[in-house]
């Protein structure tokens, strides 16, 4: 029965439905450039609710099952990152800072109670009944690890998978598409929060003791995402690359919690060299990007493929985003008008001659689906809405 209070609870949490309502918003935002770029949209489905749900199902359970059990965090830790996390979902929705909210969080509960500016925040939580020694900073390490190893996941699963286009202006003012990998989940993690402070502020919260010891069920929204445009690089390829590369932050994360455990005067600096480490994976994985001398720009000779719709011709051929297709049915062609004409030469059949990022030429072709030569799928700059 407690569990189950302690999952009633935590379905009123707000960071919860704001979360909801900012994967809905994600989702409507990326529905309106696409129908602006193409006057429809390459992926109709909410995809960006359906990794919401699956991952925050999939982390909640192993998460809970795995640490849940013996893992608890000070109810500062809880106040300050939930409040971090109502910032950066409301007031900062052009970024999504999930591993900086538990950083930040991490570091200002264990460095109030040792810094003498932060005493007024101490005493404001021991006049609520809060007590700052409760929890070993060991576990707020862990949690931190955990948030970092879940995003790594989130990122190698998702990153990449859905190539949708905004259209931006190069340096020489040329139409060029970047890619945007924005999603976001927020997990429950089954956590104890010692002391008695949420049973007597709401009363209906579970409560039990242990070694004379008082501790509250709670789960806790854990927020996971990242936001994140590839300018030159191939989208699915970049995100794996950085998604790895946190998978390896993680396991030095691992590494310093053993040693955190029997020198816990390292545990704060391990925090902040966690946190520095994933800016530094972020600014390494934007200037590998800068380096590319690919872009998905406009070209001349052909007709650069910015988009492509699943389940349509073009999702079985061949093709790739940043493609140039140089020829159809044998007929070079330049222009939306001169590529529709050259594809209804033949009404069930298309034969593509095609350029790709590495200058490499191919040859991809498929039947024409539905026989209609207007839905195979494939979207270019020449589509552009007028």
């Amino acid at each position: 029965m407690k569990f189950l209070i302690a999952c009633g609870f935590y379905g009123l949490q707000p960071a919860l439905w704001i979360g909801i309502i900012r994967s809905y918003l994600i989702h409507t935002n990326r529905l309106k450039k696409e129908r602006g770029i193409f006057n429809s949209a390459i992926y109709d489905d909410f995809y960006e609710n359906r990794h919401f749900v699956r991952m925050g199902l999939i982390f909640g359970i192993l998460a809970s099952v795995v640490l849940g059990g013996f893992l608890s965090i000070s109810l500062e830790w809880l106040i300050i990152y939930e409040g971090l996390l109502l910032v950066s979902l409301t007031l900062i929705p052009w970024w999504l800072l999930s591993i900086t909210a538990a950083g930040i969080a991490s570091v200002l509960t264990l460095s109030v109670p040792t810094i003498a500016e932060f005493k007024p925040i101490t005493h404001w939580f021991h006049e609520l009944g809060i007590n700052s020694t409760t929890v070993a900073p060991l576990n707020v390490l862990i949690l931190f690890v955990v948030i970092i190893l879940t995003t790594a996941v989130f990122v190698n699963i998702n990153g990449g998978r859905f190539d949708s286009p905004t259209l931006v202006r190069n340096q020489r003012n040329n139409k060029t598409a970047v890619y945007k990998f924005n999603e976001l989940t927020i997990f429950p993690f089954f956590l104890f929060v010692p002391g008695d402070w949420l049973h007597t502020s709401l009363p209906m919260m579970p409560l039990f003791q242990v070694n004379n010891h008082f501790y509250a069920m709670l789960l806790v929204p854990i927020l996971i995402g990242l936001k994140f445009t590839v300018r030159r690089s191939v989208p699915r390829t970049l995100l794996k690359v950085m998604s790895h590369s946190i998978y390896l932050l993680a396991g030095v994360g691992v590494g310093l919690a053993i040693v955190g455990y029997f020198v816990p005067q390292l545990i704060l600096p391990a925090i902040i060299v966690l946190l520095l480490g994933y800016y530094l994976i972020l600014w390494l994985a934007k200037h590998r990007d800068g380096q590319q001398s690919f872009e998905y720009s406009e070209v001349m000779d052909g007709v650069r493929v910015i988009g492509i719709q699943p389940e349509t011709s073009a999702a079985k051929m061949d093709l790739k985003v940043g493609d140039v297709i140089l020829e159809v049915n044998g007929i070079p062609v330049t222009d939306e008008d001169a590529f529709y004409r050259a594809l209804s030469t033949n009404s069930t059949y298309c034969r593509f001659k095609v350029r790709d990022r590495n200058d490499q030429l191919k040859i991809t072709e498929s039947a024409i689906f539905k026989n209609s030569p207007h839905e195979i799928g494939v979207k270019t700059y020449t589509q552009l809405s007028h």
